[in-house]
């Protein structure tokens, strides 16, 4: 693929347009000293859609702006931001920031009678408040906006390449066991709990269900992350992504770009994390 400094076209990018703000309220819940290492903060932020966006920051100690890092973490009932807060700890002694979403992930592939778009919706929604956090970082003295970078872990690596495609202000993506095309995947998959899932389904409201999510695979998008920098992250025996899949999204992915292989499942494991840090230290500190 050729770069596109221009990011996806506006026709196709119109599905996560939100009320921007340059002023973005938000509420403190105190900060954390920790020594030799970094503050912690509890933030909230309205959401555009309505409720709120909670965040953590982790921020290197003085009052210069740092290079950020934005944690998009994975789905699942029990997870939560906390998943990065060590990793962002790390990155806080080199000089890095983070900024930890908690997004709308705890219940995936869920069939909710009323709402055949509901994972739609949530992937959608979770760009959103992406966006709206780094409206909100655009505001506060720790954080370099101009040299952003985004790692989400499997529904956050799919909101992170989204993110990705749309916003400017993200320099570099680290996608951890992204999702290729989960609109094919689900239909052929035999992985227990998505066949499950599958199953619950009668024909016309799984074909509303498809729809609904088709237009949001990743692989649609990843061609427009340029000018971005990209590293895909894929595990051996990743369960939930077929081979094929990691291999297409890749290819449609727009340079520069760069992938390991790692012989875990989705979890990934210690080599992966030492190879992100590698990764995020070189994009954003240049080291």
């Amino acid at each position: 693929m050729t770069a596109n400094a221009e990011k996806a076209p506006a026709a196709q990018a119109v599905i996560f347009d939100y009320a921007k703000a340059t002023d973005v309220p938000a509420l403190s819940g105190g900060v954390f000293q920790k020594p030799k290492c970094c503050a912690i903060t509890e933030w909230k932020v309205p959401r555009p859609t309505g409720g709120e966006v909670e965040m953590t920051v982790i921020a290197p100690p003085g009052k210069a702006k740092h290079p950020t890092v934005l944690w998009l973490h994975r789905e699942g009932a029990e997870v939560k931001r906390a998943m990065f807060v060590q990793e962002a700890e790390t990155l806080a002694m080199m000089g890095i920031a983070s900024l930890l979403v908690e997004l709308p992930f705890k219940q995936p592939y869920v069939h909710r009678a009323n709402n055949n778009a509901g994972d739609a919706d949530v992937i959608r929604n979770a760009v959103i408040d992406a966006r709206r956090a780094l409206d909100w970082a655009a505001t506060r003295p720790e954080f370099n906006i101009d040299r952003v970078a985004v790692v989400g872990h499997r529904f956050g690596a799919w909101a992170g390449a989204l993110l990705t495609a749309v916003d400017k202000r993200v320099d570099a993506a680290l996608l951890m066991s992204p999702p290729g095309k989960p609109s094919g995947w689900l239909q052929v998959t035999e992985q227990a709990k998505a066949k499950k899932f599958r199953e619950t389904f009668d024909k016309e409201a799984w074909g509303a269900y498809l729809n609904s999510i088709e237009p949001l695979d990743p692989e649609k998008w990843i061609m427009f992350a340029a000018p971005a920098k990209l590293h895909f992250q894929f595990a051996s025996n990743d369960e939930w992504v077929q081979t094929l899949e990691q291999v297409d999204l890749y290819r449609a992915a727009s340079q520069p770009k760069s992938r390991q292989m790692f012989e875990a499942d989705e979890l990934l494991n210690d080599e992966a994390k030492k190879d992100r840090h590698a990764w995020l230290r070189r994009v954003l500190l240049g080291k």
